[in-house]
């Protein structure tokens, strides 16, 4: 029997395979660059992801939404900084939504003739729930927050194309 590793090599063929620099993995995992190596060439990883260029291009597009925002009225800077808080949390509670899915998988797989498929559907009937309330409509955006210049709310529908 094999004695248990003290890295954690899923976690790190994870950041292999989604496109992170081998050094900043082995600075991340405190492994060396040999370790790494022979870990890929043994167990033959490929990149398959690019979450690395993908966290890139998220920051180009945030730092040039933030330079707009900056243009605006200070009101309106205030309103669009309560509108990202917003998105990120949503975005927080879609993750971990996403995390207890995978989670749920694992433990259906794992004890299949054991488990109450009720309670299954109850779960996923919550996760479900919990999605729609944080991501309700993904092609459609309504904004109530905007106000006509007499001080009337005006509500704005905008659909993207999906």
């Amino acid at each position: 029997m094999a004695r248990p590793s003290k890295y954690n090599w899923d976690y790190i063929q994870e950041a292999y395979e989604n496109g992170f620099d081998r050094d900043e993995i082995c600075k991340q995992y405190k492994i060396t660059p040999k370790q790494l190596s022979n870990k890929i060439n043994e167990n033959k990883w490929v990149i398959k992801g690019t979450v690395k260029s993908d966290l890139v291009e998220l920051s180009e597009e945030i730092l040039k939404h933030s330079e707009n925002v900056t243009k605006l009225h200070p009101d309106n800077q205030e309103l669009a900084l309560k509108v990202f808080e917003t998105r990120g949390q949503d975005q927080e509670l879609i993750m971990n939504n996403r995390k207890i899915s995978k989670l749920l998988q694992s433990i259906i797989i794992s004890k299949r003739g054991e488990i109450n498929l009720q309670n299954i559907k109850n779960v996923s009937g919550v996760l479900k729930d919990i999605e729609s309330i944080a991501n309700p409509h993904p092609e459609t955006i309504i904004n109530n927050a905007n106000v006509q210049q007499d001080n009337t709310p005006m509500q704005i529908t905008i659909v993207r194309d999906v």
